[in-house]
């Protein structure tokens, strides 16, 4: 019998030095070889499954479809082989000897002026993920057979040097078997657990079996690619619960498929809890990019914005290749449409949830209302429709209650032409704020802010359908206006003497001293212009730096309330007295110390016992 003919071949000159940057290790996860063959056998399979479907006259029609991973430790050997489309001579030559994509000379020049070349991900720019291997590998031999009737099987060898070689060799079943004779140092490759670990990691939807050593590899079913129709919710709940390797079941979830603009098929996960509240770590994202059920990427930043990270899934395209890189990702026109697509689809579920289980809503925004805010802020494109998923407390509304912004609007009244909020502590102090007596007289609806990061988001926001939004404390809101009578006009000569008194006696303490237009039954209270920070605000950034000083208020007194009518008359018959300072000097220092921004109280104390010792005389 005559030897088989061997023929010896050079790589492409790019091959050659795709093979140098790969051997010398510019791909640091070495885990991605046998991904990348996993892959292209997958591919196979696809391939001669519908070459099955189309002809009759094809070679072992009764062979099964799947993928076989053994290895041999005397020899040093990994053997991955499927019973796939298999390659004819020309094909070995075509696909394995040269690099049919353009650029990539163009490529390569590049390549070499990059300074951080270790952070170059040379597969995914390439394609040719099979070259991956020869990370692992001292050389490499295929053994193919094509799915042609009658074709003759070939034998590829290869060190990863310059050339390969092609000869004729015998193999009973089409497909391809792929045979890697380890470095020494790659031992690690020949541990069937290890192996397992990778394929479940990167391969653990891939919709043929998968044998190692004999033992099927156990996969999860890839559900996203059934139709709706077919799967009951305890599909999803089951598939989450292995998704994420945990018991809790997701609170909603969207499965999505779409053929146009981009073909692909995805379904996203609402956990009933969040690791983050805990203040333990941020979460990393959670939704896994896929190609043909093939893993590309574990925790994809480019499926979802970063606020939306704690949802979890999976986005599964053919249109994307399976051997892409990190920044072609970025840049891809498909990954945005399908972001694009996505986005619309999940703000729509939440709020369609928001309109119609409102509770389920409810245990949503209370787990994850920080990542709709830090969307708010974070994200100019979509943040008018997050701001349809935003809760609030209100004034409207009974302790442990919501409402949100659409509600707010309709109940407007015709004459308010603003949304007002007011920030505090909790929803108890918030209510004794006497910046809210005439919107309780008026039974006008505020909103109430107990989180500092609301006041940021209502900024970000600037309005809502066209109403813009303002505290209750703003020195420009003017609520209360009483018709002024004749008996009225001796008294408010009176107060604005008074009122001189005041801003001479608090100097700059305080910016402006005025009567208020909104107080109904409080002495007075401290405004602040709408254009600087909260009250609120300033204490958070007086807790970071103790330097800062506070802005100075406007101190708005109400001529109804009777100490402030008794403070008047004191001014009109003495003047300036002892006793009136005291008085006036302690208007002032109740509100800072109610707003709790006093730094000095030793000088208040004092004063306090005074005042009590001449009420105590009079007794």
């Amino acid at each position: 019998m005559n030897k088989p003919q061997t023929e010896k071949f050079e790589f492409q000159s790019e091959i050659k030095q795709l093979l140098n940057i790969i051997i010398f290790s510019l791909y640091k996860n070495k885990d991605v070889f046998l991904r990348e063959l996993v892959s292209n056998a997958v591919d196979a399979l696809n391939k001669v499954q519908f070459e099955m479907l189309t002809q009759k006259d094809v070679e072992n029609p009764d062979a099964d479809l799947r993928i076989d991973i053994s290895f041999s430790k005397t020899q040093n050997k990994l053997t991955v082989e499927d019973t796939g489309i298999g390659m004819t001579r020309e094909e070995l030559i075509e696909n394995i000897g040269t690099i049919a994509h353009s650029g990539t000379i163009d490529f390569l020049q590049k390549l070499s002026q990059e300074k951080d070349k270790d952070q170059v991900d040379l597969i995914g720019k390439f394609g040719v993920g099979f070259y991956a291997s020869f990370m692992v590998a001292k050389e490499i031999n295929i053994i193919t057979k094509s799915f042609q009737k009658g074709a003759k099987a070939f034998l590829w060898k290869s060190s990863g040097q310059s050339d390969f070689t092609i000869e004729e060799t015998v193999k009973k079943i089409r497909g391809t078997r792929i045979e890697l004779f380890l470095k020494n140092d790659e031992k690690e490759f020949l541990d069937k657990y290890r192996i397992q670990n990778i394929l479940s990691h990167y391969s653990r939807f891939i919709p043929f079996p998968v044998y190692i050593e004999g033992e099927k590899l156990e996969v999860a079913e890839a559900i996203w690619s059934q139709p709706k129709s077919s799967l009951k919710k305890n599909d999803y709940k089951e598939f989450y619960k292995f998704l994420d390797n945990i018991q809790e079941e997701p609170e909603t979830y969207l499965h999505l498929a779409s053929d146009a603009p981009v073909q692909f098929q995805a379904i996203l996960f609402v956990p009933k809890t969040s690791v983050e509240q805990w203040g333990l770590f941020r979460t990393e994202p959670g939704v896994d990019l896929y190609s043909k059920k093939v893993l590309i990427q574990k925790g994809s930043k480019d499926i979802l914005p970063e606020y939306l990270r704690f949802v979890k899934g999976v986005v599964d395209s053919e249109d994307i290749p399976l051997n892409i890189s990190r920044e072609t990702i970025q840049n891809s026109v498909k990954i945005q449409k399908i972001r694009t697509y996505i986005l619309t689809k999940l703000f729509n579920h939440l709020k369609n949830i928001k309109n119609k289980e409102f509770e389920t809503y409810k245990n949503i925004w209370d787990h994850f209302s920080r990542n709709f805010k830090e969307g708010i802020v974070s994200d100019m494109e979509n943040k008018e429709k997050l701001a349809d998923l935003l809760l609030f407390s209100s004034s409207k509304e009974e302790k442990d209650k919501y409402t949100d912004l659409k509600k707010y609007v309709e109940r407007m009244p015709k004459e308010q032409k603003e949304i007002y909020h007011v920030l505090g502590m909790d929803r108890d102090s918030i209510e004794k704020n006497p910046a809210l007596e005439a919107f309780k007289k008026k039974e006008w609806e505020v909103l109430f802010l107990t989180d500092p990061l609301d006041e940021v988001v209502l900024d970000a926001l600037g309005a809502y359908q066209e109403k813009s939004f303002k505290a209750v404390e703003s020195a420009e809101i003017e609520l209360e206006k009483k018709p002024e009578s004749e008996e009225d006009s001796s008294f408010r000569d009176n107060l604005e003497k008074f009122i001189g008194y005041l801003k001479g006696l608090y100097g700059d303490r305080v910016a402006d001293v005025r009567v208020s237009k909104r107080l109904v039954d409080s002495p007075a209270l401290l405004a602040h212009s709408s254009e600087g920070p909260s009250l609120h605000m300033e204490k958070i950034i007086k807790m970071m730096n103790k330097e800062y000083t506070y802005t100075k208020k406007i101190l708005e007194i109400n001529p109804e309330n009777p100490l402030i009518k008794e403070l008047v008359k004191a001014h009109q018959k003495k003047g300036t007295s002892k006793q009136l300072e005291a008085l006036s000097l302690q208007l002032l220092d109740n509100l800072v110390l109610r707003e709790g921004i006093l730094d000095d109280i030793d000088r208040i104390v004092p004063r306090i016992q005074d005042i009590m010792l001449q009420a105590a005389k009079k007794i």
